[in-house]
């Protein structure tokens, strides 16, 4: 039904490799993008491009989000089939992370790069700022973001944090162990929902709680009450016991609305 994996298909080597530099140019990254329900799956008319064009002539087709350029650059310094690239930046104890969707990982060409790249982006770029307060504690420190043009070969130039995120309205769908480290500092705000719920009709009709807090006894215990995905399975180490014992003491501020939302509590 769909094609080859991305990493099949023709294209220059990654870039990314160890000691490789290269300039970034300071910008302010666009309003994150809508979110809707199987937004980032491709149409038959992107998978048939898909096939029809090379990799390369399919990123020159489609540029990333127009934006505003900035006045300051940085020096980077850095594998094909991933969402983002992560790279160390010459200053020490720094890192950048690059959405280039050459070198995305489509499933086969399920999703369209493009727009994976892009949600991912502006929702990531957004939410460092709108969570600020918790950056260099919960989440690193954001220090701006940067836009980079690279030629190419082809003869063409969850826990306390997620509660204190989550009552900063925003939803981080993609709360894994992978994207944590010991500290408990979230790196991943790729797939980070504003105002707490994607951008389909129904969803704007639903009352979210925006501003307050609501305990993980009712977010993770049935997060699909708020048009959520089940716990993935990388969470299920966290189970009834602790749950219930860590956070016994919220169970005082559940209103009788949060209740009815979260009815098998």
């Amino acid at each position: 039904m769909f094609g080859p994996p991305s990493t099949e298909l023709p294209k220059p080597a990654s870039p990314y490799t160890p000691d490789w530099r290269f300039q970034a140019q300071s910008h302010t990254p666009p309003a994150p993008t809508p979110v809707v329900r199987e937004c980032c799956i491709s149409s038959k008319d992107e998978r048939r491009e898909r096939a029809q064009l090379s990799p390369v002539e399919r990123c020159l087709k489609r540029p990333p989000l127009p934006c505003n350029e900035g006045d300051d650059t940085i020096s980077l310094e850095a594998g094909d089939g991933h969402n983002s690239q992560v790279l160390t930046v010459e200053v020490p104890a720094l890192v950048a992370k690059i959405y280039d969707p050459l070198y995305f990982d489509d499933d086969d060409g399920y999703l369209d790069p493009f727009r994976c790249m892009d949600m991912y982006y502006t929702h990531e770029a957004n939410a460092y700022p709108a969570l600020h307060e918790l950056q260099g504690l919960g989440i690193p420190t954001y220090f701006g973001s940067y836009t980079v043009n690279l030629p190419v070969d082809e003869d063409r130039s969850r826990g306390p944090l997620g509660s204190r995120i989550y009552e900063k309205n925003l939803w981080l769908t993609d709360l894994e162990p992978r994207n944590q480290q010991p500290r408990v500092v979230f790196v991943d705000l790729a797939h980070a929902l504003f105002n707490r719920r994607r951008d389909d009709p129904l969803a704007v009709t639903l009352n979210r709680f925006l501003g307050e807090y609501i305990s993980p006894l009712l977010r993770w215990k049935n997060p699909q009450a708020q048009g959520g995905p089940p716990l993935r399975t990388g969470w299920t180490g966290i189970g009834d016991p602790w749950l219930t014992a860590e956070f016994a003491h919220t169970v005082t501020n559940f209103t009788l609305e949060v209740r009815e939302r979260w009815a098998d509590i």
